[in-house]
């Protein structure tokens, strides 16, 4: 890591940085008594020169939150110490938080930062600072490449193409996400004789999970979740209709093409014959995921929010879970699909902030200092190219880390997601429909190309 620090934004510069910045705050903290009013600031903007508030709107994502190791909030106080700033923390479910910006951004009263996700932006990237003119004076014209990894990098010229800005930066990435990888239990699969690098193709795949059907086990532990729902779509579109969805999210084709038509279908499928029975009612993700985690077979592989979002079980209350994780789990890439290499939540500053000093130190703190590093100590990888998930001295590292990390920044993995919250809710709704036969599967695309006919395409530049 250290052949590349001379391109990138170190630990020590970022702390120089951040130490100014602090300083700042703090000479002004300390000065004497204001002059007359005609030889100092008005009184609004001294309020400002001293103000080191910033507010921050996010769901319960890792980007979100910050604990130390024996579970106690330190998000805040965290802030303080390193960057001097008194971190406002509103939290909200992430199905609401599209309808809080709908609500807020308009008039002017959002917050001066707020936690980024791809299905719930939509438009509203309409109102968030460019970063270009933050980041290229600090760190160079390269700033981006150099800075983030070609995930993270592709997924930010995307957004900015879609918003008719490219070449432009509207958020720093945070942490990332690469799903699409299935979870499996290793001793399971070597008492059966199952080679996973022999599962070339989706029809290997069905032939293995049929294997354990014929045996009385349902191989695939699954639950209701909007989310896990979208996540299995998006895996089994790249099956059945490889590389459309990569157009079609930015108006370039329709759902109702064939190739999407037969993913509903197969999504079907998967639900009904390869996972235990109501997995698609389940409620209980915990419940379903304990006959994986406990490794009598039971449940032999999982899909639930797999790839790289599971590495911060490294670090699981559960002496259990953490002992799979470290030793007996392994991965495989659904066979035909491709990973979706994504960011979990990324951090932007609002156009509207009248912080934007503060906002910059503390996204500059949260993607490549130290709230950065705190991130991957759980095991979670970032956007930034010098902080980097450290080795876990265990099997972990040849059966989970090394194959998830090197696929992150492997070319396969573009990114492609849902990028309209109507859209992403109205999959939400349909595919459980499809999946106990209440709607057709042409029905169902039907439904979600109405969605983003109504409510997508007058943002999304085809």
């Amino acid at each position: 890591m250290s052949d590349r620090n001379d391109q990138l934004v170190s630990r020590r510069t970022f702390l120089r940085l951040s130490a100014l910045a602090t300083t700042g705050v703090a000479i002004a903290a300390c000065a004497p008594a204001a002059a007359p009013a005609d030889q100092a600031a008005s009184g609004e903007e001294a309020a400002a020169e001293m103000d080191t508030t910033i507010t921050l709107w996010s769901w319960g994502t890792e980007m979100g939150r910050m604990l130390d190791s024996e579970g106690n909030d330190i998000f805040a106080s965290s802030v303080k110490e390193d960057i001097g700033l008194d971190l406002e923390l509103g939290l909200v479910d992430h199905p609401d938080m599209a309808a809080k910006l709908k609500a807020a951004l308009p008039a002017g009263t959002g917050p001066d930062l707020v936690n980024t996700d791809f299905d719930i932006m939509g438009p509203f990237w309409g109102f968030v600072e460019p970063l270009n003119d933050w980041g290229a004076p600090e760190w160079g014209a390269n700033w981006k490449g150099d800075t983030f990894s070609d995930a993270a990098l592709s997924e930010m010229e995307l957004v900015a193409g879609i918003v008719d800005m490219s070449g432009e930066a509207l958020y720093l990435p945070g942490n990332m996400q690469l799903l699409g990888w299935v979870y499996y239990w290793i001793p399971t699969f070597e008492e059966r004789g199952i080679d996973v690098a022999s599962m070339q193709t989706w029809g290997d795949f069905e032939a293995v999970c049929q294997s354990f059907v014929d045996d009385g086990i349902a191989p695939i532990g699954g639950y209701y979740h909007p989310a896990n729902l979208v996540d299995w779509f998006k895996s089994l579109v790249e099956v059945t209709a490889p590389d459309v969805l990569a157009e079609v999210q930015v108006g370039n084709g329709e759902f109702t093409s064939p190739g999407i038509v037969a993913a509903f279908d197969l999504f079907a499928k998967v639900h009904n014959e390869y996972m235990q029975e109501g997995a698609i009612g389940a409620q209980d993700g915990n419940a379903v995921r304990e006959p994986f985690w406990n490794g009598t077979g039971e449940r032999p592989m999982i899909n639930i929010f797999t790839g790289t979002p599971y590495f911060g079980f490294l670090n699981h209350e559960s002496e259990v879970i953490r002992e799979a994780m470290h030793n007996h789990v392994g991965t495989f890439l659904l066979p035909g699909s491709k990973g979706l290499a994504a960011t979990d939540a990324g951090v932007a500053m609002l156009a509207d902030s009248e912080r934007k000093e503060n906002a910059w130190e503390y996204m500059k703190w949260r993607t490549l200092g130290p709230g950065g590093e705190h991130i991957v100590k759980s095991g979670q990888p970032v956007g930034a190219k010098a902080i980097e998930v450290p080795p876990q001295g265990t099997d972990f590292d040849k059966n989970l880390g090394g194959p998830l990390l090197e696929a992150m920044v492997t070319g396969d993995n573009v990114f492609r997601r849902v990028l309209c919250t109507d859209v992403y809710q109205q999959l939400g709704i349909v595919l459980p429909g499809v999946t106990v036969g209440q709607i057709t599967a042409e029905e169902a695309a039907l439904e979600v190309q109405e969605a983003f006919d109504m409510s997508c395409q007058n943002w999304v530049q085809a």
